[in-house]
Order: C-alpha cells, then sequence, then structure tokens
C-alpha cells in the first residue's frame, strides 16, 4: 500500500490552492483531515512521521490514482466521461498516462468488412457455426512525442467468465494488425478489436492490454504495458 507524508502532500495542495491538510488523533486513531472532512484514518506513523494512504487522499479529493511504474499519479477527472484510471464504461475515455481510450460501440456481426486495406485481405467471416463481436474504439496519443499505438494481450470476456482472445484489428495498421501508424501527440484514431466467439456468446467486459514500447524509448509512457477494463453493457 503506498503512503504519502501529510506535510508532503499539504505543501504541493496549498500550492496549487486546492485543499488543506491536518492529522487529528481523535481519542486512539490518527486520522486525516483534508478541507474540513475525514479522509483517511489509516494514518501510520514510521521512523516519527504520519504517512496515509496516497488512495485514500486522492479519494478525499474526488480524484484517482494511476500507477505506472514506479510513479503515483492522482489526477482529477477532466470533464464529462473523463475517467483518469484502467477501468470504465462504454463512452468513457481512459487515460494510463500515455493513451487515452475509449469504447464507442460493441456489437455481434456474421461478415466484418475492414475499413483499413490489409493487403487486400479486408473481409473477416467466422467459420465452424461461430460468430463475431465487434468493438469499436477511438484512442489518443497522450505522450508529448509522436508514437504508435501499440495492441497488446487483448480478450473479451463473457457473462458467463469464459473470454476469448482477440482475433484481429482494424485500424491505420504499420506493419501488423496491432501497431498503428505514428500519431501525433494528442492525435486520434478510431480502429475495431474482432473477436470470434461461439454462438450465443453475451459479451460483458473487454480487457485490453497497451503497450510495450518503454523499453524502445525513454518519452514512452506509461513506462510498462498496462491494460484497460471496460464494462461493454449496462448490467452491473
Amino acid at each position: 500500500m503506498a503512503l504519502l507524508h501529510p506535510k508532503t502532500l499539504g505543501t504541493g495542495l496549498l500550492a496549487l490552492g486546492i485543499a488543506t491538510v491536518a492529522v487529528a488523533a481523535i481519542q486512539s486513531t490518527r486520522v486525516l483531515i483534508i478541507n474540513g472532512r475525514e479522509a483517511s484514518q489509516d494514518v501510520r506513523i514510521i521512523n516519527g512521521r504520519a504517512y496515509a494512504p496516497i488512495a485514500d487522499v486522492a479519494k478525499a479529493l474526488g480524484s484517482t490514482v494511476v500507477i505506472n511504474g514506479n510513479r503515483y499519479e492522482i489526477t482529477r477527472a477532466g470533464g464529462t466521461n473523463q475517467v483518469n484510471g484502467l477501468q470504465g464504461k462504454t463512452g468513457d475515455w481512459l487515460f494510463d498516462g500515455g493513451w487515452r481510450f475509449r469504447v464507442n460501440n460493441a456489437y455481434e456481426a456474421d461478415v466484418y468488412e475492414a475499413k483499413n486495406d490489409w493487403y487486400g485481405d479486408n473481409e473477416f467471416k467466422p467459420e465452424g457455426g461461430k460468430t463475431m463481436i465487434i468493438v469499436e474504439y477511438s484512442a489518443r496519443n497522450g505522450n508529448k512525442e509522436m508514437f504508435g499505438l501499440d495492441i497488446g494481450p487483448t480478450t473479451i470476456v463473457g457473462k458467463d467468465g469464459s473470454s476469448y482472445k482477440v482475433e484481429s484489428n482494424d485500424f491505420p495498421f504499420d506493419g501488423t494488425r496491432m501497431f498503428s501508424q505514428p500519431l501525433l501527440p494528442g492525435a486520434q484514431l478510431d480502429g475495431a478489436l474482432i473477436f470470434f466467439v461461439p454462438r450465443g456468446f453475451e459479451f460483458k467486459e473487454l480487457v485490453l492490454g497497451i503497450g510495450d514500447l518503454a523499453g524502445y524509448d525513454d518519452a514512452v509512457r506509461p513506462k510498462e504495458r498496462t491494460y484497460f477494463r471496460v464494462r461493454l453493457t449496462t448490467d452491473e
């Protein structure tokens, strides 16, 4: 569990003018107070200094913690349908520190014609009594330099707990179906993930792996592969 020293936290937040921080000893429980409200009862004294969980601090500020390798970033939401983190639902923009990702739609299809030419092999039609699930998405380069989007291990999960790996991907590719042409900072691409599944399969969520370029360029964020988990249905 990551801990944050209240003095350090207070200095940074007060500089931004967004919070006041105090640690109060209430009876025998140490409590962290932020903006006059209790933020955490898990205040620990280590070598004479008080620490509180970063997650508790972020929650009290209406924010989330994004973990990228050894980096812990407390980030506030950036507007309607903006989620700073790795989990959300269809229509949410998710951000991992390097890429923004949004699922736009998910549907079943018997035939899919790719919008981006792949050496003339552009029609997808499953065999053996299977059908397809198409997950349409958008992605934006949140890095400060031009990079391509790399899609790693990706699965679609059903309501019964079964899961199936992605069969193919339809976006402006560069070399492989899973690596895009370079995007300028802030630029967006639109694509579609293609899954072959048994008929009767009811999809529930998408688990998408992004990024393994950190070893090639120090500017790439995040530094390790991350996974977006997106709820595709309105079911709880």
